[in-house]
């Protein structure tokens, strides 16, 4: 037999390893993906109130639209209610008052010279329940009002499709590792019995 070619065996288990650590590393990001917590306050903002109030009309944006516990971000419009004009120079400030437990929370909402008309601010609810949202407007010429809201922030939960569908994708990416697992082992061992085989045969030499 000539030893300068690789082993068939060799070049089974150099494959096996190759599949083995393809296979590994696709389980590993999956599993490492559902371990991530969930987010729940991506989304767009949504408009909770469009109120005249004092010399101003106030649009009020928060996102999630459905709260949860954790960061809670809104997006405050400032106009004149005159002339309808956005108001770039006020200062804003969002306070969030719990209705039973938890601590009050406040918020400066700025604005940026790129987008004058967007006082954006966050705050961080740690507790359930229905909160008191004051926004506070404040200038020097058109002077001081607040617009109060409630809001009601739930639980965080880990339920839904979200989670029944990364639970497939792991038992999916699962069964597939030790599919492919099984299927190398066995083909690893045909292979080594047929090389034996061959091996055992009585070698015929040239006369």
């Amino acid at each position: 037999m000539n030893s300068s070619f690789p082993s068939p065996v060799s070049s089974i288990y150099l494959r096996i390893a190759a599949l083995l650590t393809v296979a590994t590393a696709t389980f590993l990001t999956s599993v490492a993906v559902l371990a991530q917590p969930l987010i729940f306050t991506s989304g767009p903002f949504e408009i909770i109130a469009d109120e005249n109030v004092g010399n101003y009309r106030i649009i009020v944006h928060q996102s999630p639209e459905r709260a949860i516990i954790g960061a809670i971000s809104y997006a405050v419009q400032v106009h004149e209610r005159e002339t309808g004009e956005i108001v770039p120079d006020a200062i804003v400030k969002v306070y969030a008052t719990p209705s039973e437990h938890g601590a009050k929370q406040v918020a400066p909402a700025l604005n940026t010279p790129d987008d004058r008309e967007y006082y954006v601010g966050r705050l961080e609810i740690e507790e359930a329940g229905v909160w008191a949202i004051d926004v506070v407007i404040e200038h020097h010429e058109l002077g001081n009002s607040t617009i109060t809201l409630a809001t009601e922030v739930f639980e965080r939960s880990r339920g839904g499709d979200n989670l029944v569908v990364g639970t497939i994708l792991w038992v999916l990416v699962s069964i597939a590792f030790v599919g492919i697992t099984f299927y190398l082992i066995r083909k690893s061992r045909r292979a080594k019995t047929e090389l034996e085989r061959i091996r055992n045969q009585p070698q015929q030499h040239d006369v």
